[in-house]
């Protein structure tokens, strides 16, 4: 959380209360954007380029997914921004305290498992550059990427929100 514009400080709350959140969907478009042509999405693309289709069938089908899935996904939010809480919060209208349980814990395990994914790519795809540049080979790149990886997700899980916004295009670059 900031204290003030242009400082950074730790984050030191969870939620938002309406007076206190700063975000604008326009302010939205980086960490999207970072989600969609992470290199854990264009691997993915190379590899429906192996089964054969055409880059112009693999880029509709693409377009088509992203489509859809992030429509679904801005239908479920608005949930949230009218209940002002995260929508996994709010399921517990919807199944009881005790219900929201099962879909919290699917939804905890499938945010481990895109962290996972996304970190090791991450890791990956910054010790091939190492490599490359002729920095290093064998170990030492992936110890190094490691270090640089983990250490930007933890930094940022501290600083959280802002620290976040303020890399984000950045990183996304």
């Amino acid at each position: 959380m900031s204290n003030e514009k242009g400082t950074l400080s730790i984050e030191e709350q969870g939620i938002d209360t309406e007076e206190e959140r700063k975000g604008t969907p326009a302010s939205l478009f980086w960490p999207w954007f970072a989600a969609n042509v992470s290199m854990f999405a264009m691997s993915y693309g190379a590899w429906a380029l192996g089964f054969g289709i055409s880059f112009w069938q693999a880029t509709a089908m693409t377009i088509i997914g992203v489509v859809i899935s992030f429509l679904l996904v801005g239908i479920i939010s608005i949930a949230g921004k009218r209940g002002n809480a995260p929508t996994m919060v709010l399921t517990r209208a919807t199944f009881g305290v005790e219900g929201a349980k099962v879909p919290a814990a699917l939804s905890w395990i499938a945010t481990l498992g895109w962290e996972i994914s996304l970190t090791t790519t991450a890791v990956l795809a910054l010790s091939s550059t190492i490599e490359k540049l002729g920095w290093g080979s064998d170990v030492a790149p992936k110890i190094i990427s490691t270090i640089v990886v983990v250490g930007l997700v933890v930094v940022a899980g501290i600083f959280g929100y802002d620290l976040i916004m303020r890399c984000q295009q950045v990183i996304t670059i």
